[in-house]
């Protein structure tokens, strides 16, 4: 997997130079600027610094001090980065750093106070600018080099000018969703899509049990007794902002803008490395933001059926239709969105396998690779399966390229990463196999979710349905991909060779189910995706600087990966459409009085449904929480529990015993426990329990 042996030659086009191809870190030649520029640079910092913080407010301080943090830590990589990667790299893994500071004080203490915020910041903060201190000269010539390349005309070859239009377009929709995400109305707390109502209300019970309920070690706050295997910091990340003065819904969307605003960032950054092009590297970023196979087809369906005022408010998601087998959900929606921790995941991945592979290109000594192996050996907290993805892809980059020096990273990443992964590992597979074999109890299922076509269609059709099914939920991805390893030359880099073994992660998927929902194995597809999406960016990028009339078939190439992608990400931010109410006025002051009058440490028995306002905004345990979450989870108890927990809300025989057991201290009654299935007994906890609480719609008895 070393570059080619005639790389030199391979022209330095698709945005591309020829100091990119060679792997260093200034990819143009610019005349240095002086004193002046240096002082351009910092004043552009310092006024960006101003802005968020009168925007913000107090919690600027943990998000900045994130940004200041990872920054000067790179400098610890030993890897020639220009300043722009310095910046997006150092965001991620500055929120890193500071999540992990910030958590051991917490450990020690048994909170989350601001005291272990501050002095957690300070010792991250102090760390980076101590490395950036020691690295002063380079920093320095850093400055100097983006002064210079910023000033330079626009047309210069290798000016900066995508990386600046990829995350303005990025962050006007970013900025436009988050600002709607939670809102809060007369008649109590919206959700500005389904997906922040749905899988959001996890993150604010996790962020809630660190920020205000004492969950030291770490448990499931949704069923207390067992470790808490959720990739939490990103949620913890949150908690910390909570002490800062801002609410547990803002500090979610703070948290995510912070990182969402930097991953597309660092994707262009590292997609241009692997590939050795900026036009590759912008492309790249778009395929992946805005795939979502051809479900635009019935966009077109629609206009016909309503006019085209559909556009206004569009009616449905065009990359998730299962009534038709449309499984790929928008990257965006399915993941950055509502799972959190994608956000570390995807741009660590990115990080830490671009360092490896700048390591092994520029034969770097020990210190590179000990400064990505550190990083991998914290991801599990962060991402268990970008860890994956980072560590077995390293190795098979080490099979081929071995050295001596490969040691550094492996012996951390895999020493830090074990006793986490030992603590969060699922205590059960929790796999349905209907009617189907099974590996280990690992469910077969040949075609993954291909197989209900092939399966009414005949097993002779399962090759035209396994095909029809990938394109019509990725559109052309798989075609131009294997299109893309047969056009290598394009690649400077030689980045087709470093990927090749990416496609496991879409081979294995599509034979084993590997997550206790079947869906859910689009965990590993993600990441073929992710990096696919730069050979894509390549092969396209190729085709409209090499072909005649290249561009246009570039275009269209384009408006077939993302208009489904597109219009979905559309449709998300319309709240007219895509809102939902999270809970009433009657639950925000449920969950008030119960923050301010309740222990940290109690125990509530309420209905499992997922946005209860006592795990979600109170930040309070619950004997057992939504059981779609629990089974996802892998825990054995959770059904037993959530059986258990009904018979104390309805007030069964055996309910003192139950309570005793389960060490519940307080009990609500409300519009959900009241309602069927669950069935609570009013009169029972009437006479039986103490009520402490009651708004007229909800009740709370102490037990």
């Amino acid at each position: 997997m070393a570059p080619p042996a005639d790389a030199a030659k391979y022209p330095a086009d698709l945005g591309s130079e020829t100091l990119t191809v060679e792997g260093a870190a200034q990819p143009v030649a610019v005349a240095a600027a002086g004193p002046t520029g240096r002082l351009i640079v910092g004043g552009v910092g310092l006024v960006v610094l101003i802005i968020v913080g009168l925007l913000i407010g107090a919690p600027a301080i943990l998000l900045v001090g994130c940004v200041v943090a990872g920054f000067g830590m790179t400098y610890l990589s030993g890897i020639a980065l220009n300043l722009e990667e310095r910046i997006a790299f150092g965001a991620v893994l500055g929120a890193m750093v500071v999540s992990t500071a910030t958590f051991v004080l917490s450990m020690v203490v048994r909170d989350v106070t601001l005291g272990t915020v501050i002095a957690g910041l300070a010792i991250a903060v102090g760390a980076g600018t101590g490395c950036a201190f020691a690295r002063r000269d380079l920093l320095a010539r850093d400055a100097a080099d983006a002064a210079a390349r910023w000033a330079a005309p626009v047309r210069t070859a290798g000016h900066p000018w995508p990386v600046a239009a990829v995350f303005l377009v990025c962050t006007v929709w970013t900025l436009h969703f988050l600002q709607q995400a939670y809102v809060y109305k007369p008649e109590g707390l919206w959700a500005g899509y389904v997906n922040i109502w749905g899988d959001w209300a996890a993150h604010l019970t996790f962020a809630g049990s660190f920020a205000y309920g004492h969950n030291f070690p770490p448990q499931y706050p949704i069923d207390p007794g067992n470790h808490l295997g959720y990739p939490f910091m990103v949620d913890f990340l949150a908690a910390n902002l909570v002490p800062l003065g801002s609410s547990l819904t803002s500090a979610l969307v703070l948290t995510s803008g912070l990182l969402g605003l930097a991953f597309p960032v660092v994707m262009y950054l590292a997609a241009a490395r692997f590939a050795g092009g900026r036009a590759a590297a912008a492309i790249a970023v778009f395929v992946f933001l805005l795939s979502g196979g051809l479900g635009f087809y019935y966009l077109y369906g629609d206009i016909a059926h309503s006019g085209i005022g559909v556009l206004a408010h569009l009616p449905r998601e065009y990359t998730l239709n299962r009534d038709f087998n449309f499984q790929w959900l928008n990257p965006v929606l399915a993941y950055l969105v509502p799972q959190r921790s994608t956000l570390f995941g995807f741009s660590l991945a990115l990080i830490v396998l671009v360092l490896v592979w700048l390591a092994v290109r520029e034969r770097s000594g020990w210190r590179a690779f000990l400064f990505a192996g550190m990083v991998a050996g914290l991801m599990p907290a962060f991402h268990v399966h970008a860890y994956g993805t980072v560590v077995v892809l390293a190795a098979s980059w080490a099979v081929f390229n071995w050295r001596r020096e490969w040691a550094a990273f492996f012996v951390p990443a895999l020493v830090l990463a074990i006793p986490v992964l030992a603590w969060m590992w699922p205590q059960a597979n929790n796999s349905y196999c209907t009617g189907g074999a099974n590996l280990y109890g690992y469910c077969l299922e040949a075609g993954w979710l291909s197989y209900t076509d092939w399966q009414r269609d005949g097993v002779l059709f399962f090759p035209v349905d396994f095909a029809w099914f990938w394109l019509k939920n990725t559109a052309l991805l798989i075609p131009l991909l294997i299109a893309a390893h047969f056009a290598h030359r394009w690649f400077p880099t030689g980045f087709g060779k470093w990927f090749a073994p990416m496609w496991l992660w879409f081979l294995v998927p599509n034979l084993i189910v590997l997550q206790p929902w079947d869906w859910d194995n689009t965990k590993f597809f993600i990441f073929w995706a992710l990096f696919g999406s730069v050979m894509v960016g390549g092969l396209i990028a190729g085709i409209i600087q090499r072909w005649p009339g290249g561009a246009v078939v570039g275009a269209a190439l384009l408006i077939v990966l993302c208009l489904s992608g597109a219009t979905d990400l559309v449709r998300a931010s319309d709240p007219t459409v895509s809102s939902y109410q999270f809970t009433d006025t009657k639950g925000l002051q449920l969950a008030a009085w119960v923050r301010q009058n309740t222990p940290p440490d109690a125990v509530f028995a309420v209905a499992d449904e997922h946005n209860s306002p006592i795990p979600t905004l109170a930040g309070r345990r619950v004997m057992s929480g939504f059981q779609g979450w629990l089974w996802t989870y892998g825990l054995r108890d959770y059904q037993q529990k959530s059986t258990d927990e009904v018979a104390i809300l309805r007030g069964a025989q055996n309910t003192p015993d139950l309570v005793d057991r389960y060490g519940v201290t307080y009990v609500l009654i409300g519009p959900q426990e009241l309602a069927q299935p669950r069935g609570a007994s009013q009169g029972y906890w009437q006479q039986h329990g103490k009520l402490v609480y009651s708004n007229q719609e909800y009740s709370v008895y102490k037990v």
